[in-house]
């Protein structure tokens, strides 16, 4: 017997409804950071829509993350599982593209929306290359190599300003434009921790990455950008050690089929797939960026890479 469906509003989310975004998000049974709603909600709280019932009770949720000022994200599009078919997700959907307007945009349709999203809902533009999801459900870091030794990896602080810019624009170069307040923001991210890889011969940044709490329990890690698989070998175990061995299980990583070292990698790990590859999508051009560098995506939900 369907459920009745109450009396309801779709407005901008609210930070204090975000474990009720949670909530709805671990229905789908798919992974996400514990505070990586709030990381993403600082870096635009205008990104986030939601259908509120007249009681205050969240059923279902969309965002669309402005990248800059030309380029968005669609993700976290989910509908509470007794009031799905009833077109709540729809109207969650159209204020979200609403705020989108005129801009590009990219999503990581689920395989089995892949031709809804492409054919009927304006983004006809796939990628020849997928996003891959894969997890280990132990890790044992006596794997990893202490080489390179030229390479200094080191927790990333707001403290040290200098290190702070140079990740900017690091993560710049990676994708193409600046996300300059979304480091920061980062680095201030709960159950989670960032590193920077530097080159101890000229002290240019080489890499970064975090590791956080998932809602699933486990881990994940995202992003995991490096000049090269070795650096990211490097980065990989230092953000492993940096969490208790208790923590260090379940590990998820989203690297892309067009980065054949990054494969190569998870595969020396004991990474495999946990679901069917993952098309990119875009409203109208393909954003290009160095995929070479990315050995693991930042959020699946919120950013471009």
């Amino acid at each position: 017997m369907a459920a009745e469906i109450p009396n309801y509003s779709i407005r901008l989310m609210r930070k204090e409804e975000i474990p009720a975004v949670l909530d709805l998000w671990r229905e789908t049974g798919l992974s996400e950071g514990t505070y990586s709603l709030d990381t993403w909600f600082a870096f635009d709280p205008d990104g986030f829509y939601v259908a509120v019932t007249d009681n205050g009770t969240v059923i279902g949720a969309c965002a669309g993350v402005l990248q800059n000022e030309d380029l968005a994200f669609v993700g976290l599009y989910v509908v509470k599982s007794t009031y799905r078919r009833h077109g709540i997700g729809r109207k969650i959907w159209d204020a979200v593209m609403k705020r989108v307007g005129e801009r590009n945009a990219g999503v990581n349709p689920v395989p089995n929306q892949l031709e809804n999203y492409r054919d009927r809902s304006g983004f006809p533009v796939q990628t020849s290359w997928c996003s891959i999801v894969t997890k280990a459900k132990e890790i044992d870091l006596k794997q990893f190599s202490d080489d390179p030794p030229e390479v200094n990896v080191q927790v990333l602080t707001l403290e040290n300003n200098d290190t702070l810019n140079n990740v900017i624009c690091y993560d710049a170069d990676v994708c193409g434009f600046s996300r300059g307040n979304l480091i920061p923001i980062l680095c201030q991210q709960k159950d989670s921790i960032t590193m920077v890889a530097i080159n101890a011969e000229d002290n240019d940044v080489c890499g970064y990455g975090n590791i956080r709490k998932n809602i699933k329990g486990g881990v994940i890690v995202g992003p995991l950008y490096a000049d090269s698989s070795e650096i990211a070998e490097k980065l990989l175990g230092e953000l492993f050690k940096a969490f208790t061995s208790e923590q260090i299980r379940d590990v998820v990583l989203m690297s892309i089929d067009c980065n054949r070292p990054a494969v190569k990698l998870m595969n020396k790990f004991g990474f495999e797939n946990v679901s069917p590859n993952i098309a990119r999508l875009y409203r109208k051009e393909e954003i290009h960026v160095k995929y070479e560098k990315i050995f693991s995506q930042h959020n699946l939900n919120f950013s471009i890479f």
